[in-house]
């Protein structure tokens, strides 16, 4: 059997901000929304990134339990980075008892979309998992994707996304003044304007634009940026052939 390592929270956390190693060009490319524009308000319409972005603080500050309650109600609107994040907590038993046949679950609802490093540690949690556990997983899955999978989670995130922007007071999408109008936000006590026109743009807004955004940073990111520890036997154990495929 063989097993992966994979860059856990880090990895989840390049969605949201670039890392600093990349140059301006990549560091633009990288960044879904600009972090400039994730005010409060911005992030409550935004439940998955915003729920991530504090599941990310609780790990960074190795409060697991805490992380895990947070990337539970991203999951719940759909982000597959937090369901991703689950499966690895889940299997490895971090702010939670270790349940493999879950943290399999939430990692193949994180390779929903086909992400490739999420399908290729689902499939290696499958190889892992006996009998047993292969079937309890079987029975579950489908009451998984219908509680998580984004037939029903994009349509949770679409209402709250419509429901902040209509309560949003006199929103700015399509605006064409002469001036640009600005919010202000703070950090501590120091006032910062944000563009008004930037913070409403069309993309972060419409739920068909905003998926595609989403899936397009996250996969470049993949492409480019990711990168997964070597695969390492387990002694005593017999590595599959590499072409196997028998996750469901």
């Amino acid at each position: 059997m063989q097993v992966m390592r994979w860059a856990g929270m880090a990895v989840i956390a390049l969605a949201l901000v670039a890392p600093a190693t990349l140059n301006a060009q990549e560091a633009a490319a990288a960044q879904p929304i600009p972090e400039d524009l994730m005010i409060d308000g911005f992030l409550a319409a935004h439940p998955d990134l915003g729920e991530r972005k504090a599941g990310i603080a609780r790990d960074e500050a190795a409060d697991f339990a805490g992380a895990l309650r947070h990337y539970q109600r991203a999951a719940w609107y759909g982000d597959k980075p937090s369901q991703a994040r689950l499966g690895e907590m889940y299997w490895n038993g971090q702010g939670v008892a270790r349940d493999r046949v879950q943290g399999y679950l939430w990692m193949a609802l994180a390779s929903e979309r086909g992400f490739r490093e999420f399908a290729i540690l689902r499939q290696l949690y499958w190889q892992q998992l006996d009998a047993d556990e292969r079937g309890r997983a079987g029975a579950r899955d489908q009451d998984m994707l219908a509680r998580y999978g984004d037939a029903a989670a994009k349509s949770r995130l679409s209402k709250v996304m419509r429901r902040e922007l209509h309560r949003a007071s006199g929103s700015m999408l399509g605006h064409s003044a002469a001036s640009p109008v600005y919010i202000t936000r703070y950090e501590g006590s120091r006032p910062i304007g944000v563009n008004a026109e930037q913070l409403y743009a069309p993309q972060y807004w419409d739920p068909e634009q905003y998926w595609q955004l989403r899936d397009s940073v996250w996969e470049q990111l993949f492409e480019a940026h990711v990168e997964v520890g070597d695969l390492k036997p387990v002694p005593g154990q017999q590595a599959p052939a590499p072409e196997a495929d028998d996750a469901p």
